[in-house]
């Protein structure tokens, strides 16, 4: 993909995601205000200390949201939609029984997972309202389950508008809901769950009914489904729930630390943060979720630059994003603050000072998470989970657990950015051992898999933004596949081909007044000895096939060319996602050098 359509592409979906997933977090930074303000000190450090379950819970939703995610846009990008169908529905027929068991456990157990999350001895006053809000989001727990994942192929499929529609709502409700629970309701902690499980429910019915009436391309199927068909999905979604797990196991440890070594002020000021971690969280999220989406459709097409432009985007954007966000939230660190606490006494000076501190690690953490999803993208496992342990548990569990027993609070606020930074140190002397030598740029970071890493296919890209470059595009195609070994025949078809669905882009796609571009690749298909053309742009939807579909009965000489070109092909496939078209036209036959 040429510089210019990917920037722009990274940059839409990116924006939308993290739009999203600022939408999302609202109504929890807003639930995180009213518990503080409205249920008092022990309410709120009674929600703090069920963060490391909620987490566990988020885990299994993760695992599934992002293996569907990764695989159905291997498949897209691969041509292959009815593979997607097949993921997503294994998906659904695997959670559903899954989050119906574990809701029930954790709404019947309740008082026994608050007793574990720390919710006993000096801390036993906290155990009631923990408990009560345990019982509260147990009941949205399979609703939970199937949010993200539908959240997430609404974007793959290049309906974004939808999901941020349905996500104001689901906010609009907590936030309404929070208020009504402790100014008319008297729900307690326990309302605060409920209100909470309420959204998840809002959110996948509006969902539903405002995508109702589109067209989905990726359907729930009972064809080709098989027992096995889900292994993929946890396979790709394991290193989410590695990560949920380490999330968990340091904000549990963290916990502790505090609770020990610390005024009680500190883990107020700690639940204050994570607070506000619903704000910078869904920041990093946005740009992760977008490299591990953008990733997973380039490993797909088996192209390499784009990979390495992508990461180099990925990673310029992560920087320049949350050093803004860094610097914003340093210098107005007592105003957020100042939403949970009032703005005096030992309380408000603590939680600033800790914010201050924290907010450091954002830029290099940011970093580090766009790494490891990248790696996740492109099956690179190993650095996948390495990246993982470092960044997630061994380096802040170790740091924190040190300096906070050294220094106090401080220590484990400072704990953050050091354990970013060895992290980035770790990886990048990782790197230098495998290449053998120092990293000297981005590419050095790529760790492609070997069969694109290696692959001797015989390639050509191209870009185009007018006819005439399509023109020339088109016959240098002819001379390139003449030269390594195809027919005239097969060469003149593809010639053929770009010109002829080049310019049906370029007619009815350019026409909205906005730039547009169009990306050509011509590709070896050793295995199959054929020739694939991959034709990308990021107009406004069109299928071919699906055109000719509409007009079969139309008079034979009109769209020629598409019934031409659809009917010489092995193999003609469209799909949409990222907000892109995707052509795949494939002849077979050709001979290979």
């Amino acid at each position: 993909m040429n510089k210019i359509l990917l920037q722009g592409t990274f940059r839409r979906f990116m924006g939308k995601m993290i739009a999203n997933n600022l939408m999302i977090f609202l109504g929890s930074v807003v639930s995180g205000m009213v518990i503080s303000r409205y249920l008092g000190t022990d309410a709120m450090a009674s929600f703090q200390i069920t963060l490391p379950l909620f987490f566990l819970t988020m885990m299994l939703s993760q695992i599934i949201s992002m293996g569907v995610q990764n695989n159905c846009a291997k498949s897209l990008g691969a041509g292959r939609p009815e593979e997607a169908d097949v993921y997503y529905s294994a998906a659904i027929l695997f959670a559903l029984p899954l989050s119906l068991l574990l809701a029930a456990l954790l709404f019947w157990q309740a008082e026994f997972c608050a007793g574990l999350l720390g919710a006993q001895g000096t801390a036993a006053a906290l155990a009631d309202d923990a408990s009560a809000y345990l019982r509260g989001i147990a009941i949205g727990l399979p609703l939970l389950m199937l949010l993200p994942m539908q959240i997430s192929l609404l974007f793959l499929e290049g309906r974004a508008k939808l999901a941020i529609r349905a996500i104001f709502v689901q906010t609009a409700v907590n936030i309404a809901g929070a208020f009504a629970n402790v100014l008319y309701f008297g729900g307690g902690m326990f309302g605060m769950g409920l209100v909470t499980s309420l959204g998840y429910l809002v959110a996948l019915a509006a969902m539903w009914g405002f995508s109702s009436g589109g067209k989905h391309q990726i359907r729930f199927t009972c064809k080709g489904l098989r027992p096995g068909r889900i292994l993929p999905v946890l396979r790709i979604g394991l290193p989410s729930a590695v990560d949920r797990f380490y999330k968990s196991t340091q904000m549990l440890v963290i916990n502790f630390v505090l609770l020990r070594t610390a005024p009680s002020t500190a883990i107020a000021a700690f639940a204050d943060i994570n607070a506000l971690n619903n704000i910078f969280n869904p920041i990093v999220m946005g740009l992760s979720a977008t490299t591990l989406t953008m990733a997973g459709v380039f490993t797909g097409e088996r192209d390499k630059d784009s990979l390495h432009h992508l990461l180099r985007i990925s990673v310029k954007h992560a920087v320049m994003v949350t050093l803004l966000t860094a610097l914003a939230t340093f210098f107005a660190a007592p105003l957020l603050i100042g939403i949970f606490v009032e703005e005096q006494g030992a309380a408000f000076e603590t939680a600033v000072r800790a914010l201050r501190i924290y907010i450091c690690y954002l830029p290099v953490y940011a970093v580090n998470n766009v790494l490891q999803k990248y790696y996740l993208g492109v099956n690179a496992m190993k650095m996948t989970y390495l990246t993982s342990l470092l960044d997630n548990l061994l380096f802040i569990c170790l740091l924190a657990t040190v300096l906070g027993h050294a220094f106090g609070a401080d220590g484990v606020w400072i704990s953050f950015l050091l354990a970013e930074i060895l992290t980035t140190a770790t990886l990048a002397a990782v790197i230098a051992w495998k290449k053998k030598g120092l990293p000297r740029g981005i590419g050095d970071f790529l760790c492609l898999p070997k069969k694109i890493a290696e692959s001797t296919s015989e390639s050509l890209a191209r870009s185009a933004a007018s006819m005439e470059e399509i023109v020339a595009i088109s016959e240098e195609v002819r001379q390139f596949l003449l030269s390594h070994g195809a027919s005239p025949r097969d060469a003149m078809f593809m010639a053929l081909a770009i010109e002829e669905m080049g310019g049906n882009i370029i007619r009815w796609g350019f026409g909205d007044g906005k730039k547009h571009s169009i990306d050509i690749l011509i590709m070896e298909e050793e295995k199959e000895a054929s020739w694939s053309m991959r034709i990308r742009d990021d107009c406004k939807a069109f299928d071919p096939k699906e055109w000719l579909n509409i007009h079969r009965g139309e008079e034979p000489a009109r769209n020629i060319g598409i019934r031409v070109i659809c009917g010489m092909a092995e193999e003609v496939r469209y799909s949409r996602t990222l907000g892109l078209n995707y052509l795949l036209i494939r002849v077979q036959n050709c001979q290979s050098l």
